[in-house]
C-alpha cells in the first residue's frame, strides 16, 4: 500500500500549500472544507461539479461570504468542527464535517466511499471511525444533504484497505444475501489470512483486484493465499473494476454471486445436517 500512502502525503502537502496561500490573501479566518478537506485527510475525491483548482471554504451565513482570489465560499449550516495546527494559517474541517459538506455534491455511494476511506484499517490513514459520522449527524442541526448522509451510513465500511471495497460492500449488502464481513480474518494451521469481503457461513470470499495486485511479487503472494484458502474449503471470487463499472456489469456480477453463495449455502447446510462437518 506504499503507493497509496505516497499519494495521500502528496495530496495533503499540496492542499496545505494551496490553503496557506489563500489564507495569506485575507485577514479573516479561513475555514476550509469540501474537496480540499477530503484531499487533506486522505480520501478519494468523487466526481463533482466543484472546481478542483479552488479553495472551498465554509461560512454559516450568506453575509459572511467574501471575495478572495482562488476561493469559493459556501454556506453550510451543519455543526462546525475544525482543527488547526500552529504552522497552518487556515482552519480545516474535520473528516466528519467535510464528509457532510460533500452530500450535496456527490451520490450516496461516493459518500460511503469517502467515509470508508477515512475509517481505513491502516492506522496511518485512519482519520475517523464509523461511529464518528453517525455522532456528527446526531449532533448537527439540519443541513442540505443530511438525509443523504443518513442513507449512506449503513454502507460505510470500517477497516477496509482500499476505496473500491466500499461499492463492493454496498452491492453485496443490497443483494439480499446478507451483510458481508469486511477484512474477514480466517484462522488456518500456519496463521491467519485476511479476505476483503466474506460470507463465513458458507465460506465464500471476495477479493478486489486493483493496481496494487498487478506486480509479479504480489500476484505470487495472492495466488499462494488463495490456494491455501481454497484448500481449507473457501470459494474465492475475484472482483475487478469492470465488474462494478456499469449497472449492466453490476447486475451480471451479482447474479453470478447469488448463484455461487446460494449453492455454497445449500451445500454447507446439507453437510451440517448430515454430520459431515
Amino acid at each position: 500500500m506504499g503507493f497509496m500512502n505516497t499519494d495521500i502525503v502528496n495530496g495533503r502537502r499540496n492542499e496545505h500549500k494551496r490553503c496557506n496561500e489563500a489564507a495569506m490573501r485575507t485577514k479573516r479566518p479561513l475555514r476550509v472544507g469540501y474537496i480540499n478537506a477530503i484531499r487533506y485527510w486522505g480520501a478519494p475525491v468523487p466526481k463533482t461539479d466543484l472546481a478542483l483548482n479552488r479553495v472551498h471554504v465554509s461560512v454559516p451565513r450568506a453575509q459572511d461570504r467574501n471575495h478572495i482570489a482562488g476561493v469559493t465560499f459556501h454556506v453550510f449550516s451543519g455543526k462546525e468542527e475544525y482543527c488547526k495546527y500552529e504552522y497552518e494559517r487556515f482552519w480545516m474541517a474535520s473528516p466528519a464535517m467535510a464528509w457532510a459538506q460533500m452530500a450535496t455534491y456527490c451520490d450516496t455511494e461516493a459518500l460511503a466511499t469517502i467515509a470508508s476511506a477515512f475509517a481505513s484499517r491502516e492506522e496511518r490513514r485512519k482519520k475517523a471511525r464509523k461511529d464518528d459520522f453517525a455522532a456528527y449527524l446526531d449532533a448537527s442541526p439540519r443541513f442540505a444533504g443530511k438525509r443523504k448522509c443518513e442513507e449512506a451510513l449503513p454502507y460505510i465500511v470500517e477497516d477496509t484497505d482500499s476505496p473500491p471495497e466500499t461499492p463492493l460492500f454496498g452491492i453485496l449488502l443490497d443483494s439480499g444475501l446478507g451483510r458481508p464481513y469486511a477484512n474477514y480474518r480466517v484462522r488456518l494451521r500456519h496463521g491467519t489470512r485476511l479476505i476483503d469481503m466474506a460470507y463465513p457461513d458458507c465460506k465464500v470470499g471476495f477479493e478486489y483486484q486493483g493496481a496494487y495486485h498487478a506486480s509479479p511479487e504480489q500476484m505470487r503472494k495472492d495466488a499462494a493465499r488463495f490456494n491455501e484458502l481454497q484448500h481449507n474449503g473457501w470459494t474465492i471470487i475475484m472482483v475487478t473494476a469492470d465488474d462494478l463499472r456499469t449497472e449492466e456489469s453490476r447486475r451480471a456480477f451479482i447474479e453470478m454471486v447469488r448463484d455461487i453463495v446460494n449453492r455454497q449455502r445449500h451445500l454447507h447446510y446439507w453437510l451440517a445436517a448430515n454430520g459431515s462437518q
